[in-house]
């Protein structure tokens, strides 16, 4: 196989690359032009078999560091990994990766979308500068009936449900994100280490206008009188629902406020081609809170790669055990 080139995101054709990706087996909004322009400005991509002539791509989110480039998954986007409209097979996933080990000497992170899972275990076995890690993620089908969908909630989970119905929770659809990232900066952000950026909020507020202005992007809030205490964000994009981020209060939290806004939205899409990814964060558990819903797990592959000259490589490497230490 002819070996994948790797384009600079000027070399990319826009309407050929968007196309294929909504016709490749691993659709999802993260893979998009577009989406990438926001996330990750200035992203490069592995083409195959040639510029012009998109079969099988996989996109990379670059940064510029250390007067060299650098991979690092941004924020937002679960995963990428390799697209294609036919199934892919062990021989070009192999050329994929070795092209990603020749071009880069520092990748902090890069997730494959689980639809590549299959085969990577053993390919990345060869490659010893890759660390690769196994994360999941939840999906749930909402092809089947409500009652079959609610028949799978764990018993906890149908008990907090009741609880929440009895608040009469209002939801309310709004155009307007601030009130959720407040609640997520006044609720949340103290929680995780290193705190949460400026830089992160300004993307998400980005991010959601391109969603928005494309008809993409859903944000459902719970409220009891005139106060605002869960809310929630998601993309609808063929045929994957994103839980792209939520957020609530004290009271929310309590009173199962995103449970009530959950189940509500999986009444309303019930019977539907579509899969609800649930985007699971490396958190035990928030995954147990969302395999209550009846999700299924979904095994994807990070890796990371770290060639640097030193002292760089010292330097990183103390960064990241310091970094999973403290967490």
């Amino acid at each position: 196989m002819t070996t994948p080139l790797l384009l600079c995101r000027s070399q990319i054709d826009t309407q050929r690359w968007d196309q294929l990706i909504a016709q490749s087996q691993q659709q999802v909004v993260y893979g998009y032009s577009w989406y990438l322009d926001v996330v990750s400005p200035g992203w490069s991509a592995l083409v195959w078999p040639q510029e012009g002539d998109y079969q099988i791509v996989m996109p990379l989110p670059i940064r510029k560091k250390w007067g060299m480039l650098v991979i690092q998954q941004p924020f937002f986007c679960q995963y990428l990994g390799l697209f294609s409209a036919s199934p892919l097979s062990k021989d070009v996933t192999d050329s994929f990766l070795r092209a990603l080990d020749r071009h880069f000497r520092y990748i902090s992170s890069y997730s494959f979308h689980p639809d590549n899972t299959p085969l990577l275990p053993e390919l990345l076995s060869a490659y010893p500068n890759f660390h690769p890690q196994p994360l999941h993620t939840h999906w749930l089908s909402l092809n089947q009936p409500y009652s079959a969908i609610k028949d799978n909630y764990s018993q906890d989970r149908k008990k907090n449900l009741k609880r929440a119905n009895k608040v009469n929770w209002k939801i309310t659809e709004q155009k307007d994100i601030v009130p959720l990232i407040n609640l997520f900066r006044n609720y949340h952000a103290q929680r995780i280490q290193g705190g949460v950026s400026e830089k992160a909020y300004e993307l998400l507020k980005s991010l959601y206008t391109e969603l928005q202005e494309r008809g993409l992007a859903k944000v459902l809030y719970a409220g009891s009188e005139s106060e605002t205490h869960a809310g929630v964000m998601l993309v609808e994009e063929g045929n994957k629902v994103i839980y792209l981020f939520n957020a609530a209060d004290p009271t929310g939290r309590k009173q199962n406020a995103r449970t009530y806004l959950l189940d509500q939205y999986l009444r309303d899409n019930a019977d539907r081609e579509r899969v609800f990814d649930f985007e699971s964060p490396y958190v035990p558990g928030i995954a147990d809170y969302y395999r209550s819903f009846g999700a299924d797990e979904k095994e994807f592959y990070s890796i990371r790669k770290n060639r640097l000259p030193f002292p760089l490589q010292e330097i990183q490497e103390w960064r990241i055990r310091r970094a999973t230490t403290s967490s």
